[in-house]
This record gives structure tokens, sequence and C-alpha cells, in this order.
């Protein structure tokens, strides 16, 4: 409103272009590209971070189906919607899915990664506190996807190594014992993480 009235059409004011300045020009120009490239660097840097699995991850595989998650670790072991991981290592997700479109979600420790079709996707976290925690599909995948609910279980070190040990068949086969028994036990021996 000011230059509407000041600049009127019929105001006596002098409309000759002003000289360049050029310490103004760098002065407001320098700034905010030095402050937009820290903050650039900033975020790629944090970004590569939490995109890249540190050196030594244990790497796991996991296959969204529906309605469950397949998982098999390097040792050959597999499970269906459980996973067991050790405390305080970090562990790298390799996960494809063989049909729709599904999200691997671990709201304790705040993950949340889909599943495609067709290409592998990795992700990576590091449990810090052992329990039982949830792991629900976050993307509607189809009818049962309200059932499409897996548990992560941390483990201490030590415990870690009595259940990979553990000799159960590595196979789905019949004579395979079903991940959900096997782990029943431990599920009740295990401290409960805080909601």
């Amino acid at each position: 409103l000011y230059f509407a009235v000041f600049y009127r059409r019929t105001a006596r004011v002098n409309r000759a272009p002003l000289r360049e300045n050029l310490w103004l020009e760098i002065g407001w120009a320098i700034p905010p590209f030095l402050l937009s490239m820290i903050m650039f660097y900033w975020g790629a840097s944090l970004f590569f971070h939490m995109n890249r699995a540190p050196a030594g991850a244990d790497e796991i595989f996991v296959v969204g189906k529906q309605w469950m998650w397949k998982i098999q670790h390097p040792s050959g072991k597999q499970e269906i919607n459980e996973l067991h991981v050790p405390l305080g290592r970090p562990v790298k997700l390799r996960m494809i899915s063989e049909d729709v479109i599904h999200s691997f979600f671990l709201p304790h420790l705040r993950l949340k990664q889909d599943a495609l079709p067709g290409r592998e996707i990795e992700a990576w976290f590091e449990a810090t506190k052992p329990g039982v925690y949830e792991i629900p599909c976050a993307e509607l995948c189809g009818f049962g996807h309200s059932g499409m609910v897996g548990y992560l279980t941390v483990h201490s070190a030590e415990d870690y190594e009595k259940w990979v040990k553990r000799t159960w068949p590595s196979s789905y086969g019949a004579s395979a014992k079903p991940s959900a028994i096997s782990g029943q036990q431990e599920k009740e021996d295990m401290p409960k993480a805080d909601s």
C-alpha cells in the first residue's frame, strides 16, 4: 500500500534507476548460498548415514508375502513372522515382496521400509533394548492385511548365541519345528518392551 501511494502516477518522485552496488548484491546473495550449502551437506550426510548399514552388520533376508513375513538368517535358519536379533549389533535387512507392496514397520525402532515386488531394498537398525516388539505391515496389502503381524525379539548376546545354536531344521518343510512354537517360550522369558 505504501508503494502504491508513494509511487502513484502523479507523485513527484525520482524514478531514475539506482546505481548498481556490487557489495550489496554480494552481501544478499553469498550468505544465503553458503547457508543453503551447509544445510545441504548436513542433510546429505545424515541421509547417507541413515541409509547405509555399518560395515559388518548382520545381513538378514526378508520376503513379504500375502500375508506373512518370511525371514532367513545368514546361518540358514528361517522364520515366519518372527525376527530374532542380538542387542546392540547393527542388522541389515534385504527386503523384497513376492506379490504386492508391503511395509516392514518397527515403530519402537523408528524404522519403516516398503518391500516392493521385483526390487530388493535395504534398510538397517540397531536394537538398544531387549524385549519383544511388533512388526505390523504398514501398507494396505489386501484382505488379510490386518493379520500380517510379526514379532521382533531382541536378545542379549548370550541368549542370541543360544538361539542360533538350537538344532531344528532350517527348511519350511513338515519336519521343521514351527517358528511360532519354538519362539513361544522365549517370548514368555523376555521382558516386554515399553509402549
